[in-house]
């Protein structure tokens, strides 16, 4: 009979905790990308800023 509490028990951690981890190890991969430069940002807002409006929508 305790074994089948502990069981559940164990269980109940392994589907909190496997996404919980998951979720810990994405923001922390996502935050170690590469950012894009002063440089980089100022010529992507400036081509952004030029298309603006112009894309054709199929």
């Amino acid at each position: 009979m305790m074994w089948d509490i502990a069981d559940g028990w164990v269980w109940a951690l392994v589907i909190v905790g496997g996404p919980l981890l998951i979720g810990i190890f994405m923001a922390v991969a996502s935050s170690r990308r590469r950012k894009l430069t002063r440089n980089e940002q100022k010529v992507s807002d400036e081509v952004a800023h030029k298309n603006w409006g112009k894309e054709q929508i199929r």
